[in-house]
């Protein structure tokens, strides 16, 4: 078995080498080709939103008077649609790549884990920056709403630098983390690694962008902008995985690519509304200088929550190849849970944020009633569609039997744990707004510690992969439990 795999391997790299001798030598023409529609494309996305003034203020939602679950569901709709755009950049490449195989699929979801890490950064700068600003607007001080807008920005620049530099630097260190025991797996993952990581500056741009106009009540140009980038990917997916009409097959490498232009629109649309903003970003200047003190009072807001986002399990490789695939696919279609209420805990970040520091508690409260109700009813309805439907939904992104099998036990274990996720997010969403990040922060420390040593315990005794996908599910239902009732307690304390 030993000669047979060293065989399999050296033939693979005979191919290997053979595919970049033609693509380095017989298409230059293809590749050139290539290069002048994505270009096309980029310049295209951009003068579409030509005419287009997303910066009028009609766009923005009075979150100081009138409705509540009026306004949260509205303010909270787009931010869900952008949320949903970003689920959806996932799913299409797992959908694709998951099409090449589950060796793709592992080498994917490994180095898919640092984007998460590259997110976390990204949020210590959005999350302090939102809060902040939200606040800031609320106080109507609109020159310190501009200043901590402009500190954010530059912080998340700062995070995301060392970040790429890191993952270009030390790519091969960092996917050996995983211990990946297939040689071409590994080498896949370093390839795609690398090329996601030239985007992590992009991504956090585009995130902080999203909190800071959030903050100010505008949801809608963030989700515009997205949907542009989404639509690009769609499109460009399958030409550079597949290598259709004048794309070369670059497999899961074109997948990374192809997210990687669509981040480079987002941004470059972005930064239009910067310059065309008469509002947060009136007169701005990246290269103006910004307050420290408010730098570091954003990164001691944001980087609690931050860290636990970065979180990820390096047990699963245990149980081979197979269950990284199974996390990573499982993973993109849990999001539909937390894309969903990581919008509402957006806007209820600003609601909250904004009312609390304009001193009108007596709508803090509503706003976490509102939120609570909502949230408890999409918790009801996705728990009872993961766990009647695992299996089907699972067989959309992958054809293995025996993965699909493994996927649908994952579905079934953590869909019981939906409803709680949905408070937790909506809840810390809330604290955030508040400005105090530390103490969900630490309730998340103790539930997410705990599951070092019950996956020792547990998984043992389930009986092998189930027993992590059972710890998952009773440490959120425990910290969802516990986030509800302190959040209650803190409301109390404002004696409102």
């Amino acid at each position: 078995e030993g000669k047979e795999s060293d065989y399999r391997v050296q033939l693979e790299r005979k191919y290997q080498n053979e595919i970049i001798k033609i693509f380095n030598e017989g298409r230059p023409k293809k590749r050139a080709g290539s290069f002048t529609i994505c270009c096309s494309v980029l310049v295209l996305s951009v003068l579409v939103f030509q005419g287009m003034d997303e910066s009028k203020a009609n766009n923005r939602i009075n979150l100081l008077s009138g409705s509540i679950p009026a306004g949260l569901f509205w303010l909270a709709l787009p931010i869900m649609g952008s949320q949903f755009i970003e689920m959806a950049y996932n799913l299409f490449d797992t959908m694709w790549v998951g099409r090449l195989g589950s060796q793709a699929a592992t080498a994917v979801g490994s180095a898919g884990s640092y984007m998460w890490i590259g997110q976390g950064f990204a949020m210590i700068a959005q999350i302090g920056g939102q809060v902040m600003t939200g606040q800031s607007i609320g106080e109507s001080n609109l020159a310190k709403a501009r200043s901590y807008a402009k500190g954010s920005i530059h912080l998340v620049t700062i995070l995301m630098l060392l970040l790429t530099t890191v993952c270009c630097l030390f790519r091969g260190p960092l996917i050996a983390f995983y211990k990946l025991s297939d040689s071409s797996t590994k080498a896949a993952a370093e390839t795609y690694l690398f090329i996601v990581s030239l985007g992590f500056l992009m991504m956090g741009f585009n995130f902080v962008m999203q909190g800071l106009l959030t903050a100010t009540g505008d949801s809608k140009t963030s989700f515009k902008y997205k949907g542009i980038g989404l639509v690009m990917n769609i499109v460009l997916d399958p030409l550079m995985i597949y290598g259709i009409g004048p794309f070369p097959k670059w497999g899961i490498s074109g997948a990374a690519i192809a997210t990687l232009i669509s981040q480079a629109v987002v941004s470059l649309l972005f930064v239009r509304f910067i310059f065309k903003d008469e509002y947060l970003f009136k007169d701005y200047n990246f290269f103006g200088k910004s307050n420290s003190e408010e730098i570091i009072h954003m990164a001691k807001l944001g980087t609690p929550p931050a860290i636990f986002s970065m979180v990820t399990s390096r047990f699963v490789v245990v149980y081979g190849d197979a269950a990284i695939a199974v996390q990573r696919i499982g993973a993109q279609i849990e999001s539909i849970t937390w894309m969903t209420s990581d919008g509402f805990a957006y806007a209820m970040n600003s609601f909250t944020a904004q009312n609390y520091g304009a001193g009108k508690y007596s709508r803090v409260k509503a706003v976490f009633r509102s939120g609570i109700s909502m949230m408890s009813a999409l918790g009801v309805v996705i728990t009872a569609l993961f766990v009647i439907g695992a299996a089907p939904i699972f067989s959309i992104f992958i054809q293995e039997p025996d993965v699909i099998e493994s996927g649908a036990n994952y579905l079934r274990i953590v869909g019981l744990s939906q409803l709680f996720m949905c408070y937790e997010l909506v809840i810390t969403g809330a604290f955030n707004g508040l400005g105090k990040t530390k103490l969900p922060a630490g309730i998340s420390l103790v539930t997410t510690g705990a599951r070092i040593p019950l996956f020792y315990v547990l998984a043992p005794i389930i009986g092998g992969i189930n027993g992590i996908w059972w710890v998952l599910t009773i440490t959120t239902v425990v910290k969802g439990t516990v986030l509800l009732l302190a959040y209650k307690r803190e409301l109390k304390r404002l004696d409102i």
